[in-house]
């Protein structure tokens, strides 16, 4: 009887609320209701709004991390790719300049070859080639650089690699000579020298005659036409390379040009070195020593040229 009862009240009471609310008689109790809470709706929000912020910010950091992360692979991609471009092109310009080495040389047989090592002892100047015999190398072989400058020769052939023992090292050396200008040379204007004028005649003058050049003289007996001075090219740990055994009477101008003379038959004629750095004059000595400057940048190289066609004496006596 009691749960009726109960039920029967609810039910009255919820067609009265039905009814005051259509007619809009409980909209002051609504409106007192919100005045009251919504300090403390507000409060609750606000409350829970950094928690709400922090689960955004999570959600967000973990889009943030997987973007830097598509975006760090595609910029490893656009490096390589970028790599790999620079190192073909690099490879295009090494070859067209061992191209020109060989028409400048048509003569002869060069054979490219890439560097692969060098000597890390500290002891030695060398460095590791990937050709050997079975591509017909020797030792005793001439090694050019792409511009055609000197760098060494084959030390130790093996079958698909090779030591090359640079210009630089200790146990080098290599006949050379420095060309320098013939001993009273006259200066003319080309070279910068400034030549005495002939004073221009007065007006109505005759003009003053040409005096009669004199004749050149005659090359004394035994003298070195293109006088060229000779010495040894010697590898040096200290000082890189020198040229050494150069007679101490001898004018060695620095900028001078030191190429190999062919003397001994091990290098060809006429292949260049580098050019005089520094002169040193040493006191009851017989032989003056300079510092050269080799041409090519030894502690660069990454393409080299194996002269094949040419046989050196050491290898002609086995």
């Amino acid at each position: 009887m009691k749960l009726i009862r109960w039920l029967t009240i609810v039910v009255v009471i919820s067609l009265i609320s039905i009814a005051l609310s259509e007619r809009r008689s409980l909209d002051p109790v609504h409106n007192l209701s919100l005045t009251a809470t919504a300090p403390i709706s507000s409060t609750l929000r606000d409350a829970g709004k950094p928690i709400d912020d922090l689960f955004k910010g999570v959600t967000d950091r973990g889009d943030i991390v997987q973007e830097n992360r598509d975006l760090k692979e595609q910029l490893e991609m656009l490096q390589q790719d970028l790599a790999q471009r620079q190192d073909a092109e690099q490879r295009v310009r090494e070859l067209e300049e061992a191209l020109g080495s060989k028409q400048a040389r048509p003569e002869d047989q060069l054979l490219a070859a890439n560097v692969i090592a060098e000597d890390a002892s500290g002891l030695k100047r060398m460095i590791a080639i990937d050709r050997g015999s079975n591509d017909g190398l020797d030792e005793g072989m001439v090694v050019l650089s792409r511009g055609g400058s000197l760098v060494g020769t084959v030390a130790r052939a093996y079958v698909d690699f090779a030591w090359i023992r640079l210009i630089t090292d200790p146990d080098s050396a290599v006949n050379a000579q420095v060309s320098a200008p013939p001993p009273h040379a006259q200066a003319t204007p080309d070279a910068g020298v400034l030549v005495p004028s002939t004073p221009s005649p007065a007006p109505g003058a005759a003009p003053a005659a040409s005096p009669t050049p004199a004749p050149s003289p005659t090359p004394a007996p035994g003298s070195d036409p293109t006088n060229a001075t000779r010495g040894v090219a010697e590898g040096d740990l200290k000082q890189g390379l020198v040229l050494d055994l150069v007679p101490s009477d001898v004018p060695l101008a620095e900028g001078s040009l030191v190429s190999t003379s062919g003397l001994g038959g091990n290098y060809p004629r006429a292949l260049l070195i580098g050019s005089v750095d520094t002169v040193e004059q040493r006191p009851q000595s017989p032989f003056t020593i300079a510092r050269i400057r080799p041409s090519a940048n030894l502690s660069a190289l990454d393409t080299v040229l194996v002269l094949t066609s040419f046989q050196p004496a050491r290898l002609s006596t086995q």
